[in-house]
């Protein structure tokens, strides 16, 4: 259990004794066997002639000749088989692992403050002609490196917020891999909309907003209605009565499919054409991959063999006493990846990830957003991070919770991801089932 040790107490580490191979005993010469007194008796044999010993010698030429033929031809034999498997093996094994297919963004419509309205993670699979369209309710809560537990649609606002917006969402979904983001302000958005001519939804509400102290009705509910951006905007991000925050998702899912269909089904056009609505309105994915992605969901949505399925990301509701804001439901939104975002899924992602709870030792601002970073990107989970107790920490903490082995190794892991010591490992007395490792930062923490 190197590096670690008791809290307060110098380490006292005794490694596994190392088991080397049993070497058997040295054999004793073998000793020469006595002449046997009896031994019968002396034999004296005809010298051969030249005739025949010239014979003899060519005999036995012959024998080793064909001894050493047959050795090498084994031996060729040999290196032409292990040549043969080495190309097999090559040949079988250069591609063995297949390309990942599918491709995963997600898109924001960013609101007048900076935040998102409304959140869709958007995937594709180019071999097998299926989509998806995850709608995440902007109130759900997410732990963002650096800032804590943050609503998900006030994580756009942050800085570098594209960014962590999308590392958010990929934490939600167990590790999914997320391979870009697209944002569109609402105004982008109508403008888009208008470009293409309109877009056609069926509007499943009357769309009623209050002007003044007025009711106007500005969309009538009925199927296979043409809306301009204005309109289409209007309907993307309307809630109805009695709905909580979730209920326009579908709507902002509809114009979104509406839109991908008027889109040039050229995919260099397509990423064009969005890219010029706006300044920010281009994709981290580039025009070219953005285009093939939106173009291909809506080819998939009028595929016979292939799909689109629109769904909202499970979430639990948490009672807070005012507008309603959501967790993940972590074992249904489990069986949704398996089930259509597997692709998507590394292989680092498909065992348990480690929990880590994350505290500021020192006090000094932005200490534990790099800290997280390194965490999450090598696998491991934040559940939470804050201000520990004091500021005083000359030393980090890492803290684990029992003696094993594997507790050591984790804390070790933990520690050198860090880039902290091996011995700022410790074992702690504190019971707890919020997280499987404590992290305190010191001041030797070096970001």
């Amino acid at each position: 259990m190197t590096g670690k040790r008791r809290a307060g107490r110098d380490p006292k580490v005794t490694p596994p004794p190392s088991v080397s191979p049993d070497r058997g005993q040295a054999t004793p010469p073998p000793t020469q066997p006595s002449r046997p007194v009896n031994a019968g008796p002396f034999v004296v044999t005809r010298t051969p002639t030249r005739r025949e010993a010239r014979v003899q010698r060519r005999k036995q030429r012959r024998q080793r000749i064909g001894a050493a033929g047959v050795a090498g031809i084994l031996a060729a034999a040999a290196i032409v088989a292990v040549a043969v498997g080495f190309g097999v093996h090559k040949a079988t094994s250069h591609h063995s692992k297949p390309s990942r297919t599918q491709t995963t963004m997600l898109f924001s419509l960013v609101g007048s403050d900076g935040s998102s309205v409304g959140s869709v993670l958007l995937a594709h699979d180019s071999a097998t002609h299926q989509g998806v369209e995850l709608l995440v309710p902007a109130r759900t809560l997410s732990e963002v490196c650096g800032f804590g537990s943050e609503q998900l649609g006030r994580v756009l606002s942050l800085p570098d917020g594209q960014r962590l917006s999308a590392q958010a969402v990929s934490n939600m979904l167990g590790g999914v891999t997320v391979d870009g983001s697209w944002r569109l302000t609402t105004d982008e958005l109508a403008r888009l909309v208008n470009i293409v001519g309109g877009v056609t939804v069926d509007v499943d509400a009357n769309v009623i907003k209050t002007v003044g102290k007025r009711r106007v009705l500005y969309l009538r509910k009925g199927p296979g209605q043409t809306l301009t951006g204005s309109n289409a905007l209007l309907y993307a991000t309307f809630i109805a009565g009695g709905e909580d925050s979730t209920g326009s998702l579908p709507r902002l899912q509809a114009v979104l499919d509406a839109l991908f269909a008027k889109l040039p089904s050229d995919p260099s056009a397509a990423g064009k054409l969005v890219a010029s609505v706006g300044a920010d309105a281009g994709s981290t994915l580039g025009q070219r991959r953005l285009g093939a992605l939106l173009t291909g969901l809506a080819a998939d949505d009028k595929s016979s063999s292939g799909g689109v399925l629109p769904i909202v990301l499970p979430v639990q509701k948490i009672d807070s006493g005012g507008q309603p804001i959501f967790r993940v439901d972590d074992d249904k939104t489990h069986t949704f990846v398996l089930s259509n975002l597997n692709a998507s899924l590394p292989a680092a992602a498909r065992v348990p990830r480690k929990r880590i709870l994350l505290q500021n030792g020192v006090g000094t601002p932005g200490l534990v957003g790099p800290a997280c970073q390194r965490l999450v990107a090598a696998g491991f989970t934040i559940v939470g991070s804050g201000n520990a107790s004091s500021f005083d920490f000359n030393q980090s903490k890492v803290l684990v919770f029992d003696n094993s082995v594997a507790s050591a190794e984790l804390g070790n892991r933990v520690a050198q991801t860090l880039r902290l010591s091996t011995n700022d490992v410790a074992v702690s007395n504190e019971g707890q089932n919020v997280a499987d490792v404590i992290v305190i930062l010191g001041k030797d923490f070096r970001r």
